[in-house]
């Protein structure tokens, strides 16, 4: 079978396609996904804690707390000086070394890399921190020890970008970006994290067919995408995927991809029509991720798309766009699979509460979709 081009090369500032392609190195790494997170150990300095934070300090042994979120005064600006310290366990506590009567507090966790002050490398110059359970304050402090250092980039950039068997060839040295072509056609553009712009500097004869060319870029992907999403992209390159249900034997972190790959290559088409009646397949849903997977499916077929996360689950159930009209109405079988699965807790995925069934069903309601559990 003769490989698609699943790519187009464009001038960057006319926006004029120079050229359509079949392969592209240097998109993806050898890194896979997810990242393991890296757990830190820091002191939160001269401390008054109340609520949670309060009753999680006074126990006798080391306890989890979940997310704290610290925050500058409000006379600062929180865009600039919020941190959020992800699955936070309390490790122990002693009396503040300057006799003022406060705690100085040991902690555990990770922090969430896109959070600010230049990446978590510089100490903001604020007086104190004020410490939330979500939106629930819970004390202050005035300082963290040990938060603030540079550390190595979790997804380092990629190796420089080549594109390979193009037609009908760039001529001359010219700014280029590139942009992904999916299976209908439609061009679809990259991500930020993934944008690829740079200079064309050399043009060779391509392996991949008499006639076409390899075209070097000086440019490199800022994240690449994982290892492990590859072969998910090779299956819609490909076609997109014949049958439902093929996500299914992945693992969580696998079916995460799958909605962010069917994300990108969704086909285009109008909602259907006001009074379609979807069926969701739940004999698979084990976990929050199978969740978009089976409506995706449910909705727009074998690896379609309605949403990998909650924000754009409620933007295609109210507003439409998504393959169904709003207001619709979806019967969910064998909803006990995800009943056993979509239970209360702290999801270590999103590093959130986790989405129990109950929760989903509501969720949907307000969004004006009508579910019946079976």
């Amino acid at each position: 079978m003769s490989i698609p081009f699943r790519w187009q090369l464009s001038d960057a500032n006319t926006e004029a396609q120079i050229a359509e392609c079949m392969e592209i190195d240097g998109l993806f790494t050898d890194l896979t996904f997810p990242l393991d997170p890296v757990y830190e150990r820091w002191t939160l300095l001269g401390c008054e804690p109340s609520g949670r934070l309060r009753a999680a300090i006074g126990g006798a042994e080391p306890s989890w707390f979940g997310n704290l979120i610290l925050e500058a005064p409000e006379s600062w600006s929180p865009v600039d000086t919020l941190e959020s310290l992800l699955d936070v366990r309390i490790i122990g506590h002693r009396p503040a070394a300057d006799g003022s009567g406060r705690l100085d507090v040991e902690i555990e966790g990770h922090r969430e890399p896109d959070t600010a002050n230049a990446g978590g490398s510089v100490a903001p110059g604020i007086p104190h921190w004020l410490l939330f359970d979500g939106d629930q304050p819970v004390g202050e402090c005035r300082a963290v020890a040990g938060l603030f250092h540079e550390r190595p980039p979790a997804w380092p950039p990629g190796p420089p970008v080549t594109l390979r068997g193009c037609r009908p060839g760039p001529a001359g040295f010219v700014e280029a970006e590139v942009s992904h072509v999916r299976v209908d056609g439609t061009v679809h553009d990259l991500s930020w994290q993934q944008r690829i712009v740079g200079q064309v500097i050399a043009t060779s004869p391509s392996a991949l067919g008499d006639g076409l060319v390899d075209v070097a870029l000086d440019a490199r992907v800022p994240e690449p995408l994982a290892a492990n999403e590859r072969p998910l992209w090779d299956m819609w390159r490909a076609g997109g995927p014949a049958e439902p249900d093929q996500w299914a034997a992945l693992d969580r972190s696998g079916r995460y991809l799958w909605v962010q790959t069917a994300a990108v290559h969704r086909r285009r088409a109008p909602d259907k029509p006001d009074g379609t009646v979807y069926h969701l397949d739940g004999r698979h849903v084990t976990d929050l991720d199978a969740f978009y997977c089976a409506i995706g499916e449910a909705i727009n077929g074998p690896g379609g798309w309605f949403g990998g996360d909650l924000f754009w689950l409620h933007e295609n159930a109210v507003t439409g766009g998504g393959g169904a009209t709003p207001g619709f109405r979806m019967i969910w079988h064998d909803s006990d699979v995800a009943r056993r699965h979509l239970v209360a807790g702290y999801d270590r995925k999103s590093w959130t509460a986790a989405v129990t069934l109950d929760g989903l069903v509501a969720y949907l309601g307000r969004d004006g979709v009508q579910v019946e559990l079976r």
